[in-house]
């Protein structure tokens, strides 16, 4: 495959800085009305209906046209997935974090309880979290820095910026979880984007990164693992499974190596706009661009 330079038009040359002010933008106003309203309902509301994904699909339409909405909403939601990966998506960061939970109890830990109270709605409601994210950071971004670094590179980059996404909503209690400095936060968010990028990179599909990242909020609610879930406000469960997850994070780039985080080269998921689109030709497409 061929390295193909992303279209010379100012917009397009600037896609990333733009996403990031828009979804920065984005999320401190929701997250500022959340405050002087006292309902943090705003903050989610403005998350899922103007948030990455919408930013994503907004910015797509305008540089790259129809080409790129089918790339991004249509090729890349494919169904025709290995199983593995989707065991992978589901499965990884909960059995991380039930052998975090075994260890904690196993050295000393206090006995814990999981939660099951409504747990249809809210999944519900973390599955919609995800699909107003994933499109944007995976389905959009992702793509895009892995044409200039390579999957780790890509995926620490990443982790950086999504997980300060999540700062403003820290400062209000919302978003991240209660009685967690940010660091701490933090250092979830990177090994987390590593292994989203692994299950990415090897189906080639925004619904692993959907999935997992659903998963993960699904641990969080329903697991004790945080402090407010753990009902007696400690740390330490949380420390083991940073531990348990970097560990698995590591692994993988052991593994399936930093170049790909895969064992095969992931096939192209951007359609870059050329000279000739920006001229009007909108729907043609220059090349293919090695992921």
């Amino acid at each position: 495959m061929s390295k193909v330079a992303i279209a010379a038009s100012p917009i397009s040359r600037m896609e990333l800085p733009i996403f990031f002010v828009v979804v920065g933008v984005i999320i401190s106003g929701a997250v500022a009305l959340a405050a002087a309203t006292g309902d943090e309902y705003f903050a989610l509301i403005g998350v899922v209906l103007l948030g990455p994904s919408v930013t994503a699909v907004l910015l797509t339409a305008l540089v790259i046209g129809r080409t790129g909405l089918r790339q991004l909403l249509i090729k890349q939601m494919t169904l025709r997935v290995g199983v593995r990966w989707y065991l992978s998506a589901v499965l990884v960061i909960p059995v991380v974090a039930l052998i975090a939970i075994g260890l904690r109890m196993l050295f000393g830990g206090p006995d814990v309880e999981f939660f099951g109270t409504a747990m249809f709605p809210q999944v519900v409601l973390l599955l919609i979290i995800s699909l107003a994210e994933e499109f944007g950071w995976r389905g959009y971004v992702l793509p895009r820095l892995q044409v200039r670094l390579n999957a780790l590179q890509a995926s620490l980059v990443l982790g950086v910026l999504w997980g300060f996404w999540h700062f403003p909503a820290h400062l209000v209690g919302t978003g991240v979880p209660l009685d967690m400095p940010f660091y701490v936060f933090m250092l979830w968010v990177i090994p987390a984007t590593i292994l989203i990028t692994w299950v990415y990179n090897n189906s080639r599909s925004v619904v692993t990164a959907i999935a997992m990242h659903t998963s993960a909020n699904f641990s969080f609610s329903f697991f004790p693992l945080i402090p407010e879930m753990t009902g007696t406000g400690e740390l330490a469960t949380f420390w083991v499974f940073l531990g348990v997850v970097w560990a698995a994070a590591i692994a993988v780039v052991i593994v399936f190596g930093p170049t790909h985080l895969s064992r095969t080269k992931p096939r192209a998921t951007i359609a870059p706009r050329t000279d000739a689109m920006a001229q009007g030709s909108t729907d043609k497409l220059a090349g293919t661009i090695a992921a």
